[in-house]
């Protein structure tokens, strides 16, 4: 079967809307979403296409652009769950499969997965500006603020700040609440990627070791050898996946089906925290599993997104114009071979 794949990385940003909008202006929001809509070139067949805002340099005969009128693939694919791709595919006379909206937007949330797994201590679910307040009183230390749908970092406030009463309303008024978090030591920051089929069956795909700035944004994931990424903290990923079997399982009941990333640290004196956050999608530690799969199965590697780098980007540009000029993408998406296998 082939598939026309669609990598809405602005998946977030469907979530969080409260009015309907179009796969294009979706993809075309921000200049990270434009250059990831090529990611699928690192992972899809060869007989697979790609539906894009723009044609890439150097351009590449599987793209092609959203606005055609016919594709001949048998079905969507996309990075995550998307009313909008629906839309689009109906309009387009293409197959396209995707759970209840609904039940996306509740498997995505933070509040979710909080409620879900352990917490750290002295953490809370808040839900108005008298609990914030209160919690913010009792609990020492640096803290943290993450809102529902915030992804890669952002999404985060951290305390004392200013903004705290605007960042907290703005989530209030949308009927979210906010996950109320000590912000500790991480030793490790590492995640598990999985697919829930549509009968319910839990199919693991790998583990990858994740390495964040200071305010948890992304910079690269590892793969390869576990034991050598994990070195000592190695035995707890059996324990992190024990922990969360039992949420996947939940996730499947309720009726959710496709990948799912599952993000989890070791922190303070090498305690798991089993679930930092749960992405209901792909994610970047699931195209790293896959490029080292298709490109580098007897090495460990550092798949990374880099500001200016002098190693070769992975990822075309898009040949998009910007007030009478081209529009340039400062990030690369590199691989670092970190090891060999023997």
């Amino acid at each position: 079967m082939s598939f026309l794949h669609i990598a809405n990385t602005n998946f977030e940003s469907e979530l969080s809307s409260t009015s309907p909008t179009t796969v294009a202006a979706l993809i075309q929001s921000h200049p990270i979403f434009m250059q990831l809509q090529f990611l699928p070139l690192l992972y899809s067949e060869a007989t697979d296409g790609i539906a894009v805002t723009h044609m890439p340099s150097p351009a590449f005969p599987r793209c092609h652009l959203l606005d055609e009128r016919n594709f001949p693939y048998e079905r969507v694919e996309s990075w995550g769950a998307s009313p909008s791709i629906a839309a689009w595919a109906q309009k387009k006379k293409l197959t396209y499969v995707m759970p209840e909206w609904e039940t996306v937007r509740l498997v995505n949330s933070k509040a979710f997965s909080f409620t879900e797994s352990p917490k750290l201590p002295g953490a809370a679910l808040v839900h108005s500006m008298d609990e914030l307040e209160k919690w913010q009183h009792r609990t020492e230390g640096p803290k943290v603020l993450k809102s529902c749908f915030g992804v890669s970092g952002k999404g985060h406030l951290f305390l004392p700040s200013e903004h705290m009463k605007r960042f907290a309303e703005q989530e209030f008024l949308a009927g979210r609440p906010l996950i109320a978090e000590p912000w500790v030591e991480r030793k490790l920051d590492f995640s598990t990627q999985w697919i829930i089929h549509p009968d319910q069956k839990i199919e693991y795909l790998g583990a990858t070791v994740c390495v964040n700035d200071q305010r948890g944004k992304y910079s690269s994931n590892k793969v390869g050898d576990l034991p050598f990424l994990f070195g000592k903290y190695f035995p707890f990923l059996e324990e992190h996946q024990e922990k969360v079997f039992p949420i996947l399982q939940k996730m499947g009941a309720l009726g959710y089906f496709g990948n799912v990333g599952i993000d989890a640290m070791i922190w303070g004196n090498d305690k798991l925290q089993p679930v930092v956050e749960i992405n209901a999608r792909k994610t970047m530690g699931w195209v790293a599993l896959e490029i080292s799969k298709r490109r580098f199965p007897k090495q460990t590697i550092a798949l990374s997104y880099l500001t200016k780098s002098n190693l070769s980007n992975l990822l075309p540009d898009a040949v998009v114009q910007k007030n009478g000029s081209l529009l340039h993408f400062s990030r690369k998406l590199v691989v670092e071979i970190l090891a060999n296998k023997s």
